[in-house]
């Protein structure tokens, strides 16, 4: 184990592979003053990373759903920062699923597991070194120090539900509940805990969900296909298409995180939102209408883009019959 440089800051980044925690990773790699420790899912990731050669980018393979891989990365960050760590920020995340008649069990399982789970395990795994770092700062060497602090990127679906993202919203509303309960019970430690909630932006993830969505329709029965009909997977696939041309670009994302890490008082606010001027406005007025006025409206949207039922009954099949 090789120490860290006591004069920089440690800064714990997961799913670092591509998209967010890539970007996050270069934008403070290239600034200086940080050590980063960055959690890949895949040893290409990590190979690229040491490739760098530098004591200040430290890649380790970590699956967030197994509690193995995170004991490792605790011992590893434990044995190389006496000083403790100053900022851990959750960006691990995965889409599965699909409309409820599409999705697996298992795929509602798996991502609860990296999504909510995930957050769970790693904090827990770096709390003693975010308190170690947050007790430093009580001391006459720490007083210039910024307060520690916890992050997580979750998502604007962890506080509206639109259809056809059951399992990720879920598990964004999951984890935004867990991370405005620790808000308070870590305040004692002077332990910031913000989440970044993201609008669609262009990453892999979104760029990958038509994918994923088309493939639980292919493997779907003849009866749900015959349900929804074949106008169905085409109007979602329209819909994605364009959803993806309508995103936000990524680096606004990697902005507000490296600044919530950066600043004095980055990570003071709960929820950060990020997205068009507009975002904000409309995930305020979702909350405070009537759920009938919200629910009409998805669903004229749905008719309109093509992924309402055409024959939720059966009852076109039942006449050609």
């Amino acid at each position: 184990m090789t120490l860290t440089n006591s004069a920089n800051l440690v800064v714990v980044i997961t799913g670092c592979d591509t998209g967010f925690g890539a970007e996050i990773v270069e934008d403070l790699y290239q600034r200086g003053g940080y050590t980063i420790y960055a959690t890949c899912l895949t040893e290409k990731a990590v190979a690229e990373y040491n490739a760098k050669q530098s004591s200040r980018v430290r890649a380790i393979q970590v699956d967030v759903t197994k509690q193995d891989d995170v004991n490792r990365l605790r011992a590893q960050v434990e044995a190389e920062c006496p000083q403790g760590v100053y900022c851990v920020l959750n960006n691990a995340g995965i889409f599965a699923g699909g409309f409820l008649d599409f999705a697996s069990e298992d795929s509602f399982q798996k991502i609860m597991d990296v999504n909510y789970m995930g957050i769970i395990r790693i904090t827990k795994a770096m709390l003693p070194s975010l308190r170690i770092f947050a007790k430093s700062r009580h001391t006459a060497q720490g007083k210039h120090l910024p307060r520690a602090r916890l992050l997580s990127i979750t998502s604007i679906a962890g506080r509206a539900n639109p259809p056809g993202h059951g399992g990720y919203n879920a598990s964004k509303h999951a984890a935004e509940s867990i991370l405005d309960t620790i808000r308070v019970e870590l305040s004692p430690w002077e332990i910031d805990v913000s989440m970044l909630e993201p609008f669609y932006a262009k990453t892999p993830l979104v760029a990958g969900a038509q994918a994923i969505l088309e493939k639980v329709w292919k493997t779907s029965d003849l009866q749900t296909q015959r349900m929804y009909g074949p106008q169905f997977i085409q109007g979602l696939r329209a819909h994605s298409e364009e959803l993806y041309k309508r995103s936000m670009p990524s680096k606004w994302v990697v902005e507000a995180a490296v600044n919530a890490i950066r600043k004095q008082a980055g990570a003071r606010k709960a929820r950060i939102l990020i997205g068009f001027w507009w975002v904000g406005a409309l995930i305020r007025l979702q909350e405070m209408s009537p759920s009938w006025i919200v629910d009409s409206i998805t669903k004229l949207i749905m008719k309109r883009i093509g992924t309402w039922p055409s024959d939720p009954f059966l009852l076109k099949d039942a006449k050609r019959n």
